[in-house]
């Protein structure tokens, strides 16, 4: 009897041992989210002891959480757009064939005046585009297991952004800028993932993609400068141009690899902001672009976009946002500095300056109440 159990013992020890490994492994890396019922409303600015900067900053009706800085809002989503698709050649080491192919946002954002501007915009992994797109319009962090759910694609029932995206981006996105029945339009364009899939990043077929998307983004800017005039339905549009995560070389994602996390956004305010946005816009990563002109590329976590976006809409920031709201995006909107008295000396600039890290301070304000205790003062 004592030999069987001399054998029979070190089997039981290595089955608990893979018993307990795979519990901890189950229990920790593929985590379990659970998605919160609950929705962020005007009203819940009441329990906020930001309420108080709330009422004082402003009497406009049209107020919520934040001032409406932005009436319009046009997003462009380039799946698996690849940071170095957009940033320009000269930020990097080696000049790729698919490099400096949106010349048109690359301009766009080029210029001591520019009211645009490119961002690095840095995804968490798992870097699959229902997760991303999760995580972009909930400010939430999706977990790996939810990868599975990549193959269902399930609705998202929590508090988000948005809550509908149309089809039919190539029929409908140009007619449907001049249409007047809409605040926030959505357009998600997947080529460049499929290319890249099929064919690689440094193939014929994705830089055809990407000359094809820039003559599209050419006639999106055309048509939205050419109603942006005072009065015009495009007046103060802000217009955003990102992806939801990037890709390898050979056109894979959904791990942790820079390739797979770093991609682009563009955005760009129809209302040039003031000269003071210089001294919010973190100037360290400046360089010449193709023309010779300097153009300066920030960064941002995609899990700041929702709250940042809310904030420029004046709508509640969803529920489960962990977010912040970032500076270099919403000091692009001019529409954050209205209020103040637009002087040409350095005792009025700096007054301005103060006068808009006031109110960035009031939103930030609302912004950590919302991720710290709004769920506790709500349960």
């Amino acid at each position: 009897m004592g030999s069987k159990w001399a054998l029979i013992r070190p089997f039981f020890l290595i089955l608990l041992f893979h018993s307990v490994a795979i519990y901890l492994f189950t229990r920790g890396f593929l985590l379990t989210r659970t998605e919160l019922s609950a929705y962020s409303r005007c009203s819940d600015l009441s329990h906020s002891p930001c309420s108080a900067l709330h009422n004082s900053s402003s009497h406009d009706d049209r107020r919520c959480w934040t001032k409406p800085a932005v009436d319009r809002l046009v997003i462009i989503i380039l799946d698996a757009l690849r940071f170095d698709f957009l940033a320009p050649s000269s930020f990097f080491a080696e000049a790729k064939p698919w490099m400096d192919k949106l010349r048109v946002l690359q301009k766009l954002a080029s210029g001591e005046g520019s009211s645009a501007r490119i961002f690095k915009a840095i995804a968490d992994p798992p870097t699959t585009s229902l997760q991303r797109l999760k995580g972009l319009t909930t400010g939430g962090l999706p977990t790996f297991i939810d990868v599975g759910n990549s193959f269902g694609a399930p609705a998202i029932v929590e508090d988000n952004l948005i809550c509908q995206v149309d089809n039919g981006v190539m029929e409908h996105l140009l007619p449907s800028l001049y249409k007047d029945d809409w605040d926030v339009l959505i357009a998600h364009f997947l080529g460049v993932d499929h290319a890249g899939h099929i064919f690689g990043v440094d193939s014929t077929p994705m830089i055809q993609k990407l000359e094809q998307y820039n003559s599209i983004l050419e006639k999106v800017v055309d048509v939205l400068k050419s109603q942006s005039g005072p009065g015009g339905p495009h007046e103060n549009t802000f217009l955003v141009v990102m992806g939801d995560h990037g890709q390898t070389l050979n056109g894979d994602h959904g791990g942790g690899t820079p390739e797979e996390v770093e991609t682009s956004l563009f955005a760009m305010s129809l209302r040039s902001p003031p000269a003071s946005i210089l001294s919010i816009l973190d100037l360290n990563s400046c360089k010449l672009d193709l023309d010779g002109e300097k153009i300066c590329i920030g960064t941002i976590q995609q899990l700041d976009f929702a709250a940042t976006m809310a904030a420029l809409l004046g709508i509640p920031t969803p529920f489960g946002s962990i977010g912040h709201v970032n500076p270099e995006l919403y000091a692009l909107s001019a529409s954050t500095w209205d209020g103040q008295k637009m002087g040409t000396n350095n005792c009025k600039s700096w007054s301005n300056l103060e006068a808009w890290m006031q109110n960035y301070a009031n939103t930030l304000c609302i912004n950590c109440w919302q991720v710290m205790f709004m769920p506790t003062c709500l349960c």
